[in-house]
């Protein structure tokens, strides 16, 4: 069943329809959210008025565009209003993808991965929301360009110069971290 399906379901009356929009995108909401706010209470928070406000808007969704990218609009506007908010930025982000790693690369490679990925999330949560945000559905997500314009209301112009200046902050960060290193 297709997502307009199930949106449709969801118009028609149907209450457990968006139980299954919440099952299938509810990982990715809450992540989205996580990535832009750096704190798992806000996320969750986010992530539920995201839903919330997804299932009020519900009629206002064309189906004739993807259902992911227009919820993702929802959530990247939520968690970005929180962000700014409460400057949730400050508080580093410590959780790793939904992607288990590998068995085949043995232990120490492991570790050394996770070590890795915990320093790039940390120099991620230093950024600003906006770049977070930008970063987190182009890279996190893999959104389109258009579909992150979308997502974030902004030109597509706009999105490629915080993409390309996020991406010189993040490497910037991450090799002060390097430098800093013992």
């Amino acid at each position: 069943m297709t997502d307009q399906e199930i949106v449709a379901r969801c118009l028609a009356g149907d209450r457990d329809a968006f139980a299954q929009i919440v099952e299938m995108y509810g990982g990715r909401v809450y992540n989205l959210a996580l990535r832009i706010t750096s704190d798992a209470d806000a996320a969750n928070d986010c992530a539920q008025e995201a839903f919330v406000r997804a299932y009020r808007a519900l009629h206002r969704y064309d189906p004739v565009y993807p259902f992911g990218p227009w919820l993702m609009k929802i959530a990247t506007n939520v968690s970005l209003s929180h962000a700014e908010r409460w400057h949730a930025h400050e508080a580093p982000v410590e959780e790793l993808p939904e992607r288990a790693e590998p068995d085949e690369h043995g232990p120490e490679l492991t570790a050394v991965r996770r070590e890795e990925l915990s320093e790039v999330m940390a120099a991620l949560a230093e950024l600003p929301p906006a770049y977070r945000a930008a970063l987190t559905l182009r890279h996190l997500q893999q959104l389109s360009y258009q579909e992150c314009a979308d997502a974030l209301g902004l030109p597509l112009g706009t999105v490629k110069t915080h993409l390309h200046r996020a991406r010189a902050a993040l490497r910037s960060r991450l090799a002060a971290r390097r430098e800093a290193r013992p």
